[in-house]
């Protein structure tokens, strides 16, 4: 072969191969970055481990029988439970802490109760105070004309989205942070998260938050201490893991004389006798509290028995609504104060 012509052949040859070879490599590529992605794919997900129950390292009986309820309460549920002594702080037990303490999520409804008391105490309603809910509600049609009790026992929005509207987001901001909400309990566990109250609410949008806490982080724990304070006079605790024996209770610090907190209690009454915290009814048990419905999430703030409180009880459940909430704190207060019947209770649903 001549000398000036081998330079064209090779040319010519890598001019025909090149194309080849790069597809070859692009599908080896293509081919190993497929069999990577379903190698991930065949790895089996492990399946979540179960709930982690937390109880007083010196835990007396009652503790154990509060710890054992809870568990019975949520059965197979993915959610949280939280057990307080509302007149010291003392936790009872902490039903899977990572959801009950460590993570917050819009309080929903709970919330209503901030808005109630801060429109108590700066006169904007009275517990007889009415108005009409003419639709716009999570009940289509409206409820009506209807007072603060009543629309505590049915969660209405309208109503309060209406008392919050007169009140002003700084005096709801107030009252959140009066009630605890906001910054860590101080409870002697791990990981506490501190929650959030929006620094500003624009003027359109205080309505919403005021019925569904939009944009307002709580944790369990919070609200437990919140509720405390509601039945206790206005103590908000630092809420301490710990058994009965030699226990000191922590204040935070105590809520002004002049705030309101009566005039809740019937509205917590109706809530599980005939409004929106139903399942958790008994004839025999008398439970109070508030439900939260919102964003995929559930939660019944409670206590019992109503007439003598000897616990708080806050239920998270995630996916869920209100209803289960109110259902778990049932099984509950029955396995509690109904041991007999707790073997006939169906838990999980």
């Amino acid at each position: 072969m001549k000398r000036g012509i081998r330079p064209i052949v090779v040319l010519t040859i890598l001019c025909v191969l090149l194309p080849q070879l790069t597809a070859a490599a692009r599908k080896r590529r293509a081919t190993g970055a497929s069999h990577a992605r379903s190698g991930r794919r065949a790895v089996p997900r492990r399946p979540p481990g179960p709930p982690t129950l937390v109880v007083p390292a010196a835990a007396s009986a009652r503790d154990v029988a509060v710890s054992e309820a809870a568990r019975h309460g949520l059965g197979d549920l993915q959610g949280a439970v939280v057990a307080m002594d509302p007149y010291s702080g003392r936790v009872l037990a902490v039903l899977n802490p990572y959801l009950g303490l460590s993570t917050a999520y819009e309080p929903c409804s709970v919330f209503k109760i901030v808005v109630a008391i801060a429109g108590l105490t700066e006169h904007v309603v009275t517990p007889d105070t009415v108005y009409n809910c003419a639709g716009g509600c999570w009940f289509w049609p409206g409820h009506g004309p209807i007072n603060l009790r009543r629309a505590l026992a049915v969660s209405c929005n309208p109503y309060f989205e209406w008392v919050g509207e007169q009140l002003g987001y700084e005096r709801i901001q107030k009252y959140a942070y009066l009630l605890g909400l906001g910054s860590p309990t101080g409870v002697n566990l791990p990981g506490e998260a501190a929650g959030r109250i929006p620094l500003s609410v624009p003027l359109s949008l205080v309505g919403h938050v005021s019925s569904h806490a939009k944009g307002v982080g709580t944790t369990a724990i919070q609200l437990a201490v919140l509720m405390s304070a509601v039945i206790n006079g206005g103590i908000v605790f630092e809420p301490q893991v710990a058994g009965p024996a030699g226990f000191v209770p922590k204040e935070r610090w105590r809520l002004p004389p002049q705030v309101v907190l009566g005039g809740l209690t019937e509205g917590f009454l109706g809530a599980v006798n005939e409004g929106s915290a139903a399942n958790a009814f008994d004839p025999d048990v008398i439970v109070a509290g508030k439900t939260g419905t919102c964003a995929g999430v559930g939660w019944f703030a409670s206590y019992a028995p109503a007439d003598k409180p000897e616990v708080v009880t806050v239920v998270f459940i995630r996916p869920g609504t209100g209803h289960v909430a109110s259902a778990v704190a049932g099984r509950m207060y029955q396995y509690l104060y109904k041991p007999s019947s707790a073997a006939t209770t169906t838990a999980g649903y």
